[in-house]
């Protein structure tokens, strides 16, 4: 049987070879495709972005995992996805917590209308409408953004990120720290 997974000397790293014609007969067979997979470590994202949206972190590393691969027709609109993950659990499960009617509205609205309509907070608006015109160019025929890349989508969505993250610190402490103390 031949070897259809080999280690590397030189690296130590897992090589994938998928062989074709072989049988006990004729070992002798073709190597019709091989690769190297890469794998990454997992982003860790604040307790807070973790606690809101779970979703959110695991999609922006699988997209991540596509992109380390080299996959990069299909890790843009993972990234795209993992936005509005982020964004729609941060309104749902903070900004409008127990508001039934508004969970319901930002769960049926896209994601443009839902970051103009929904999101107060202007550094996180701001840098979320930008990330999802990128992530709109990974996923449509026609680019309208020539000059950016993958790398200022994920710098948008990792700003939006910090920002989310810092809204729901400064309302935690906010609401903790409601009154002075005299």
């Amino acid at each position: 049987m031949p070897h259809s997974v080999v280690q590397s000397q030189l690296c130590r790293g897992l090589y994938i070879g998928v062989y074709r014609g072989w049988t006990q007969s004729s070992p002798h067979a073709n190597l019709t495709k091989s690769f190297l997979p890469h794998f990454t470590e997992q982003r860790e994202f604040s307790k807070n972005i973790a606690d809101i949206s779970p979703g959110f972190c695991e999609i922006f590393n699988q997209a991540h995992l596509a992109e380390e691969n080299g996959l990069q027709h299909i890790c843009g609109p993972g990234y795209r996805k993992a936005l509005e993950f982020l964004l729609k659990d941060f309104l749902i499960l903070h900004k409008f917590k127990g508001d039934n009617a508004k969970k319901e509205e930002i769960e049926k609205t896209f994601l443009g209308p839902v970051i103009q309509k929904f999101v107060d907070d202007e550094r996180i608006k701001q840098c979320a409408k930008r990330a999802v015109w990128l992530g709109n160019d990974e996923t449509h025929y026609t680019r309208r953004w020539d000059d950016k890349d993958m790398k200022d989508l994920k710098t948008l969505i990792l700003l939006t990120v910090n920002f989310t993250d810092s809204s729901i610190e400064a309302d935690r402490y906010m609401a903790e720290m409601a009154e002075g103390k005299s």
